[in-house]
C-alpha cells in the first residue's frame, strides 16, 4: 500500500498532460495521468476520441520503460471509467496492474460511469484519494462537466478592445486592436476548443477564417448565427475545407438565399426564433448533440449581448490593448439592452490576469459552470 501524502506537483503535471487532448477528444473529457513508482515516473494522456484512455497509455509507457507498476501511485485528472465504451474500462487495467493508490482530481458525473470506477478500485483493495487539486482539475474539465450535466457546451465570450473599451473605430475599422504576439496566441488556442461562433455581421464586415495556427493544428468547428441567410456564398469562412455550420430561422430554409448557401455545400440548420433572434438555447443543444462541449463566441457586440441576456456566458476572455480611439459612436464589446442599475452588473466570480506582449488578458468565470461546478 502506498504511503505518504499525495504530491501536488504530480497532479499539476497530469493536468498539464491532459491539456494536450483539448480540441481532440470531444465528446470525451481531456484526461492526463502520471504514475510514480519510487523515483521512476511514467506519463500518459487521452490523445484523440476513440483512442486509449490516459490511464492505459500511462501504464503502457511505464511498462515500456521497464518500471515495476505494482504498488505504484497513479495520479489521474478524472475518475477512471468503470464501464465498457469504445475501450474497455480503465479500472480493469488499473486493477490488473496492481496499482497501490489512485489519486483523482475530479469525479466523473456521467450517469453511466459515476462512482462505478471508485467502487471497483476499492473492492479490489486499491486506496483512492479524491478531490486532489480539484479546483484546477474542474477548471480544465469544465466543458465536459457542463455538457454532461446541462446538455450544452460551456460558453466562453471573447473579445479584444482598446483601453477605452472599444472593439472598433467609429467607422468600423478593427484591424488590428491587439499585437501580433496576441493574435498568434489566439490562433494557437483555437486548436484547443471544439467550436468557434460569430454572428453574420462579423462575417460580412471582417470576412474571418477562424482557423488555428498552421496546418499541424486542428481547426475548430466554425459556427455562424445568420437568422436570414445573409452570409455571402464566397465568404472565406465557407472556403476552408471543413466548412461551417450556419444557424438560421426555420422559416428561412426555403428562401432563395438559403438554397444558394446549400448549393454551395453549406450545412444550414433551421432553429426556432426568439423574436428576431435565433433561440440560443436550442443552438447550444444542437451543438452538444454534435459532440461540441467547448464553444468560443467571438461575435460582435450584438452576438455577445444576446448570450449575456440569455444568461449563457460561462467564461470571458478579454484582451485589452494599450491604445485609445475614442468616439461616442465607436462600439463596445457587448450590445443589447444591457443591465441596470450598476448593482445588478454580472460579476466575475473568479478571474486572473496574464500578459502577452503589450496586451493584457483578463480571464474569468461568470457562472458556476465556468468553474466546473454544478448550477446553483
Amino acid at each position: 500500500m502506498s504511503s505518504g501524502p499525495p504530491d501536488p506537483l504530480r497532479m499539476e503535471r497530469a493536468i498539464e498532460l491532459a491539456r494536450r487532448g483539448l480540441g481532440r477528444v470531444a465528446p470525451n473529457p481531456p484526461v492526463g495521468a502520471v504514475l510514480v513508482s519510487g523515483s521512476e515516473i511514467a506519463e500518459g494522456w487521452h490523445t484523440h476520441h476513440g483512442g486509449q484512455h490516459a490511464e492505459v497509455n500511462c501504464l503502457a509507457a511505464a511498462r515500456s520503460a521497464g518500471i515495476d507498476v505494482s504498488g505504484a501511485d497513479l495520479y489521474v485528472t478524472l475518475e477512471p471509467c468503470g464501464h465498457h465504451g469504445k475501450t474497455p474500462p480503465c479500472v480493469e487495467a488499473i486493477i490488473e496492474a496492481r496499482i497501490g493508490r489512485v489519486i483523482v482530481s475530479v469525479d466523473d458525473p456521467h450517469p453511466v460511469t459515476t462512482g462505478v470506477g471508485y467502487r471497483g478500485l476499492e473492492e479490489a483493495g486499491i486506496e483512492v484519494v479524491r478531490d486532489f487539486l480539484a479546483e484546477q482539475g474542474r477548471w480544465l474539465t469544465a466543458p465536459y462537466l457542463c455538457r454532461t450535466r446541462n446538455g450544452r457546451p460551456l460558453v466562453t465570450a471573447k473579445w479584444a478592445m482598446t483601453a477605452d473599451g472599444k472593439i472598433a473605430c467609429q467607422n468600423g475599422d478593427s484591424r488590428w486592436i491587439t499585437s501580433e504576439p496576441t493574435r498568434a496566441q489566439t490562433r494557437q488556442e483555437r486548436s484547443e476548443i471544439d467550436a468557434i461562433l460569430v454572428g453574420v455581421q462579423t462575417v460580412i464586415s471582417d470576412d474571418p477564417r477562424l482557423t488555428s495556427a498552421g496546418s499541424e493544428r486542428i481547426d475548430p468547428l466554425r459556427v455562424v448565427i445568420d437568422p436570414t441567410c445573409r452570409t455571402p456564398v464566397d465568404a472565406t469562412i465557407l472556403q476552408v475545407p471543413s466548412g461551417a455550420i450556419i444557424y438560421c430561422h426555420s422559416h428561412q430554409l426555403d428562401s432563395d438565399a438559403a438554397h444558394q448557401l446549400k448549393d454551395a455545400g453549406v450545412l444550414l440548420v433551421g432553429l426556432d426564433s426568439a423574436g428576431d433572434r435565433i433561440a440560443l438555447k436550442s443552438l447550444l443543444t444542437d451543438l452538444a448533440e454534435r459532440g461540441v462541449q467547448d464553444l468560443l463566441v467571438e461575435g460582435g457586440a450584438e452576438t455577445h449581448g444576446g448570450f449575456l441576456e440569455a444568461g449563457l456566458i460561462d467564461r470571458v476572455q478579454i484582451w485589452i490593448a494599450p491604445k485609445l480611439v475614442g468616439g461616442a459612436g465607436a462600439p463596445g464589446p457587448i450590445g443589447g439592452i444591457g443591465i441596470e442599475p450598476m448593482n445588478q452588473a454580472v460579476p466575475l466570480i473568479h478571474h486572473r490576469w496574464r500578459q502577452i506582449g503589450d496586451d493584457l488578458l483578463l480571464e474569468g468565470a461568470v457562472t458556476p459552470e465556468g468553474l466546473g461546478e454544478e448550477s446553483r
